[in-house]
C-alpha cells in the first residue's frame, strides 16, 4: 500500500517549485508533537515541586519561630490569669434599674439582734425564724419586718424568692439567684392587693 502523497510549493518570487512529500511524515511529527509536550508537562510539575521544597526548607527557621512565639503567648496567658486584675464591664443605660436594689438590706436586718419571743404572743414567722416551728427547708429561717410578718424578699444560700408577708408563701416565678423584685403585686385567694417591701 503506497502512502498518500502531498504536494508543497516551495521557492521565491517568479520560481516556485512543487515537492510531494509522504503523508506518513505527517503522522510522526503529532506523535513528536505528544512526546514534547507530555515531556514539558513533567518539566513543569517536576520543577513546580522543587520549588515547593525550596520555599518550605526557607521557610523553616520562620515557621519554627512563630510556633515558638505561640507557646511563650500560650504560657503568659497561663500565667496570669491567676494575677488578672478585673475590669469594669460596660453595661447597656436599660439594664440599669436591674442593677438597682430597691429591696430591704437583709444582712442589717439578721444582724440585729431578736428580742425575746413569748410563744404565747408570737406570729407564724417570728416562731420559724426563732426555731421553735419547722420549716418546709431545713436550715432556712425566714425573715420577719418589726410586726412579725415576713419580709417581702426572702433569701437563702444564694437563692432570693417573694412572698406574701401575711403567711410567707411563695410567689410564683419570683425565684432568682440574687436579689428578687418584690414590689409587685401578690395574689391572695380570689383578690388581689398590691404590697410593697
Amino acid at each position: 500500500m503506497s502512502e498518500p502523497e502531498t504536494q508543497t510549493l516551495i521557492g521565491g518570487p517568479g520560481q516556485y517549485t512543487a515537492i510531494n512529500v509522504p503523508a506518513a511524515q505527517s503522522g510522526r511529527s503529532s506523535r513528536a508533537y505528544k512526546v514534547a509536550g507530555i515531556t514539558l508537562l513533567a518539566c513543569v510539575l517536576i520543577a513546580g515541586q522543587a520549588m515547593v521544597a525550596y520555599f518550605l526548607l526557607s521557610q523553616r527557621s520562620d515557621i519554627k519561630s512563630l510556633e515558638d512565639q505561640s507557646n511563650d503567648l500560650k504560657a503568659q496567658l497561663a500565667k496570669g490569669r491567676s494575677v488578672a486584675v478585673p475590669m469594669r464591664m460596660h453595661l447597656p443605660m436599660n439594664s440599669l434599674p436591674m442593677l438597682m436594689d430597691d429591696s430591704v438590706d437583709q444582712d442589717s436586718i439578721q444582724s440585729t439582734e431578736a428580742p425575746e419571743i413569748d410563744p404565747k404572743q408570737a406570729t407564724v414567722c417570728q416562731l420559724e425564724a426563732a426555731g421553735l416551728k419547722p420549716v418546709q427547708v431545713p436550715g432556712f429561717k425566714p425573715v420577719c419586718d418589726e410586726r412579725g410578718l415576713y419580709l417581702a424578699q426572702q433569701c437563702y444560700e444564694g437563692q432570693c424568692w417573694c412572698v406574701n408577708p401575711a403567711d410567707g408563701r411563695l410567689i410564683p416565678g419570683s425565684v432568682r439567684s440574687g436579689r428578687a423584685r418584690c414590689g409587685a403585686v401578690v395574689v391572695t385567694g380570689s383578690l388581689s392587693k398590691a404590697l410593697t417591701a
